[in-house]
């Protein structure tokens, strides 16, 4: 009895792994790993081609590392599975970028070599105010989702003004 027990899970283990086997090669599914790379320090992994994901114990993607032509870069995942929040490098500089439930862009904060900015936009990513700073000063404007200004405050060596416009965006009081 115990030889014929013995025999049929051998049986099951070796169908396993074909029909395994089998799964992946027709799916073509081939999980991204990091690898550790001899020529680099003992505690440097290359991030794959397509990037680096952290899932957790249930399988779900929660974060995923990669590289692109400006650097490397973070993107995290809401309970979902959306992607809603990227962190990394960008021409220059870095950048923070959180998007809404539905994939829009709401919120970003950049750095540049001249300056840095942070804008917010309305649930359809309709840019609606921002801050900007570079070598002149800085400017803080607030809109409308239709792109019309509504307050303006500018700085720059000769000094600064504020301005607030009507909803056709024509000035309507500024200093100086």
């Amino acid at each position: 009895m115990k030889e014929r027990r013995n025999g049929l899970t051998l049986a099951l283990l070796v169908t396993s792994f074909a029909v395994g086997a089998t799964w992946d090669m027709l799916t073509g599914a081939q999980p991204t790993q990091a690898q550790k790379n001899a020529r680099d320090r003992d505690n440097a992994i290359t991030v794959a081609a397509g990037g680096l994901y952290f899932k957790t114990p249930a399988g779900k993607v929660v974060a995923r590392l990669f590289a692109d032509q400006d650097g490397g870069n973070l993107q995290i995942f809401n309970n979902a599975g959306v992607p809603v929040a990227w962190l990394g490098a960008a021409g220059g500089g870095g950048y923070v970028s959180v998007d809404n439930t539905r994939g829009k862009k709401v919120a970003g904060l950049s750095a540049a070599p001249n300056g840095g900015s942070l804008g917010i936009a309305d649930n359809e990513a309709r840019s609606v105010g921002g801050m900007y700073a570079d070598l002149n000063g800085g400017r803080f404007s607030v809109g409308t989702s239709d792109g019309k200004i509504g307050v303006g405050m500018f700085a720059d060596k000769d000094g600064g003004s504020l301005s607030v416009y009507n909803r056709d965006a024509e000035a309507i009081w500024s200093a100086p």
